[in-house]
């Protein structure tokens, strides 16, 4: 069954392309997720793809912009020929007229030749200047609307807010993520997150969690999810963790799902819970596996704010 672009309606083949070959958005389907994908990603996703068709809109009204440009240069092309086989036409009569009287202006005819041939080369001359004029102006003008297209593609590409209004700049975070550098965009997520509860270092305790401001909140997790494609972030975390059996109300579910949530997201392996050097960093990850938070081994502190981080992104509707 054909599906269409959600951004150009163009048709394609699920699973056989990546990209759309009109306006080259991404069509690679999102990794199944336990429960779905979080109603949260999918309103961003909405924006993000109503961004893009903006985006692609404005595209075509420029290209036809261009067309409608290149059809006048095209008539302006076409009145010239016109006027260059009118031109020919006359001098085929002209000619003509030579022949008849050749016998009796033979010595004029040959300065009639002459003066014939040279105008030929002027007229192909002109006609070669004009076409080559003509195919310059229409290649600069196209260049010139591929670079605006690609500005204007790249000032609406990035649409998460990368500065809360608290003041807190995620552009760094931002950069590590879209670089892949996972394991310093893990220890930049906890940096940030201290300095946001107003820390310099230790752990996040409950009332930490519960105080923790909801947009900051939602700008890290947005750019996790984001640069991750859906595999890493709170939200990930959150629905992983409700799959599991527990509810993000803030209460502790019992072992048996926490420990089931832990191995669900690769934090515990073979019945022993892994320290966060031990984290795997890499797109290949499982499912929910980043941020760690540089847990490190102190697991009691970890899981009491990871349970109040499940409740708090419930309420900040991540």
């Amino acid at each position: 069954m054909m599906a269409k672009c959600p951004v150009c309606e163009t048709e394609y083949t699920p699973n056989e392309v990546e990209t759309c070959s009109v306006c080259g958005y991404d069509l690679t389907p999102y990794p199944p997720i336990i429960g779905g994908i979080p109603s949260g990603f999918l309103e961003k996703e909405k924006k993000r793809i109503a961004a893009a068709k903006r985006v692609w809109q404005l595209s075509q009204s420029q290209v036809e912009s261009a067309q409608l440009m290149v059809s006048h240069l095209q008539s302006q092309l076409d009145e010239m020929t016109r006027k260059i086989d009118g031109f020919t036409q006359s001098q085929s009569q002209l000619q003509s007229q030579n022949k008849a009287i050749a016998s009796q202006l033979q010595s004029q005819n040959k300065a009639i030749a002459s003066s014939q041939l040279q105008s030929q080369s002027q007229l192909e001359s002109q006609i070669e200047a004009i076409a080559s004029q003509s195919q310059s102006q229409l290649e600069s003008q196209n260049e010139a609307i591929a670079s605006q297209l690609k500005s204007i593609t790249e000032a609406v590409a990035d649409i998460t807010p990368i500065v809360s209004s608290s003041g807190f700049d995620y552009s760094e975070l931002d950069r590590l993520l879209k670089s892949g550098e996972w394991k310093a965009a893990d220890e930049e997520t906890t940096k940030m997150m201290w300095r946001v509860a107003g820390k310099t270092g230790g752990y996040l305790y409950n009332d930490d969690i519960k105080n923790f401001p909801g947009e900051d909140l939602r700008i890290i997790d947005g750019l996790w999810v984001k640069h991750s494609r859906g595999r890493f972030g709170f939200s990930v975390q959150k629905q992983i963790y409700i799959n599991c059996g527990g509810l993000p109300d803030g209460s502790y579910p019992g072992d048996t799902i926490w420990e089931r949530y832990c191995g669900e997201v690769g934090w515990r392996v073979n019945g022993s819970y892994i320290s966060w050097s031990d984290c795997t960093f890499s797109a290949a990850a499982p499912l929910g596996h980043l941020p760690g938070m540089a847990m490190d081994e102190y697991w009691g502190v970890f899981l009491e704010s990871g349970v109040a981080l499940f409740c708090r992104a419930q309420t900040c509707k991540l």
